[in-house]
């Protein structure tokens, strides 16, 4: 399957799920509630921005940016551990009420003229506020699902609402701003956050998690300092810091061209503050279809003239729009911008996964998501200062410079880890043609393939037996195998890529048949535990698992 058809069934598949999940109230409501949260989170952060261009200055959009974000990132780490003290589905509908609460008083103090200090401290708070909602729907899914393929599905769909949200969001502030002002924008977020509130009143109680993992949780090694040996490992690792560096340079650029894209809308292309919702929109769709395109990249050996392409490509549309864009064109190379974003975020986290040990590979990505919320407040901070030496086409042009730099710089260190990185690219070759994989995204297939283990099993051992605990699933490479129930010949599979298990596992059930070796039989395992994560919360791999095992006899 193609890039371009994988995006192409990613629509028809979202339908699917979402029927999938319309049959459970408790999901329904709770998925429905996910949309408009993510909706306000998008739509809103370009509002604030507009209300400080118009009422404090353009001086001070970077500075109104930093306050908003800092609180929340103190925040998050401690709000995250509320599901876990409480009962989850009243720390979800408190977290929404909060946020009305905030939203609802940002909205006021900008409707009654108070001061601009006050407005932007209440939207810090709604900001803030904010923190609440995504660990918390996280872990209070998988209480409500009542089916191991449900809660997939649902996971799935969480997954599709955030992306879509960066869309969404901005496209309704947008519409908003069109024909009123960012005050009208926070009522419509005060509203969406009640009515998600609302949805959320008379969840059913949360019952006993449904399990998606038999095996019990592999004992972790415990490392010196926690968090902090993954702090210490990006700073004394070269390769991880290396790629930690250019992602977080990604994050800056970001954050700069959230101030920038205001500033090119309202003083250089004069569209207004829904001109400057649209632009921002852009950003969204073309991380979007970035998705996609990524797929290419799976199983390649060098990935740095990858990672250099997207760069690229990002940055040399920032280049032309600061240059000699005219303002019809602005949007579309924006878009393009942010397929080049798309592109450095699944090569860079591949590059990463690839260079760090695995069981530190969590804490590592925690510092990074640190770091990148760290630049991402950093270059909302500096922005304003770069438009007043250079003028706000001017620190365009030097923002779509700052990443194609970068890579340049690093070239030599990331030229260095694609000869270095050892790719199982048998075991990835044989994944690619297995239909339940296929349509994972590159990071999750190389992961898969890092998780398996070759195994050869002679002619007539039993590989599954029928009626036990499913623990693993297999997909052949050579040999022959035959499937068996209550002794009656079920089929005989000889094909590369021919797999195995997959029922008790998505299932949760006991081994439905017996499978045999008819021949020597080389072949892939994965844990059940692997295979599940895998899986879950992929839309297109869950769906083609789904089909997969209807399909079985």
């Amino acid at each position: 399957m193609t890039p371009i058809s994988r995006y192409r069934t990613q629509l028809g598949i979202s339908l699917r799920v979402v029927r999938a999940i319309l049959r459970s109230p408790a999901l329904r409501r709770v998925e429905f509630a996910f949309l408009l949260f993510n909706a306000v989170e998008f739509g809103t952060w370009v509002a604030i921005l507009l209300y400080a261009y118009e009422v404090i200055g353009p001086a001070t959009v970077g500075l109104v940016a930093l306050v908003q974000l800092v609180p929340a990132a103190i925040v998050a780490p401690l709000s995250s551990n509320l599901a876990d003290r409480f009962p989850r589905d009243r720390v979800l509908l408190v977290g929404y009420l909060i946020q009305v609460a905030a939203f609802g008083s940002t909205w006021i103090g900008m409707a009654i003229g108070a001061a601009p200090a006050l407005v932007i401290i209440a939207a810090a708070c709604a900001v803030t506020s904010l923190t609440v909602t995504r660990p918390t729907q996280g872990a209070l899914i998988p209480s409500l699902a009542r089916t191991p393929e449900e809660l997939t599905a649902a996971n799935g769909l969480s997954g599709t609402i955030e992306g879509a949200g960066m869309l969404l969001g901005p496209l309704l502030a947008a519409s908003i701003l069109a024909v009123a002002t960012p005050t009208a924008v926070f009522g419509a977020a005060t509203a969406a956050s009640l009515a998600a509130a609302t949805l959320v009143i008379h969840l059913p109680a949360p019952r006993s998690p449904v399990v998606v993992r038999a095996e019990p949780e592999p004992v972790v090694p415990t490392y010196r300092g926690g968090l902090l040996e993954g702090v210490r490992l990006v700073a004394h690792h070269g390769n991880t810091r290396l790629v930690v560096g250019i992602l977080s340079l990604r994050m800056f650029v970001t954050g700069a061209l959230d101030i920038l894209l205001v500033l090119l809308a309202l003083e250089v292309f004069d569209i207004g503050a829904s001109g400057a919702g649209l632009l921002t929109a852009a950003i969204g769709l073309g991380v979007l279809v970035g998705g996609a395109i990524t797929f290419t990249f799976v199983g390649r050996q060098r990935l740095a003239p990858a990672l250099a392409v997207a760069a690229v490509a990002s940055g040399l549309a920032l280049v032309v729009v600061g240059t000699v864009a005219p303002v019809w064109a602005a949007a579309p190379l924006i878009a393009l911008t942010g397929i080049g974003w798309a592109g450095c975020d699944v090569v860079g986290r591949t590059i990463l996964q690839r260079v760090t040990a695995d069981l530190v590979l969590a804490r590592v990505l925690g510092v990074l998501e640190g770091l990148g919320l760290a630049s991402l407040a950093l270059g909302a901070v500096l922005a304003p200062v770069i438009v007043l030496a250079v003028g706000v086409q001017g620190a365009i042009v030097v923002a779509g410079v700052l990443l194609p730099a970068g890579i340049a710089l690093s070239w030599l260190g990331l030229r260095a880890m694609d000869r270095i990185s050892l790719v199982p690219r048998r075991a990835l070759d044989l994944l690619r043609a297995v239909e339940i994989f296929a349509p994972l995204p590159p990071p999750q297939l190389e992961w898969v393939a890092r998780h398996v283990r070759w195994i050869t099993i002679d002619q007539g051992m039993v590989l599954i037996a029928e009626g036990d605990a499913g623990d693993a699933y297999y997909v052949l490479e050579s040999g022959a195998l035959t499937v068996t129930r209550g002794g009656e010949l079920l089929r005989v599979l000889t094909a590369r890529a021919d797999a195995v298990g997959e029922i008790a596992l998505l299932r949760d059930v006991p081994r439905t048949a017996t499978v045999t070796t008819s021949a020597e039989s080389i072949m892939l395992m994965l844990s059940r535990a692997d295979f599940l994560e895998a899986v879950t919360g992929h839309l297109q791999s869950h769906e083609v698992a789904r089909r997969v095992v209807e399909a079985r006899p």
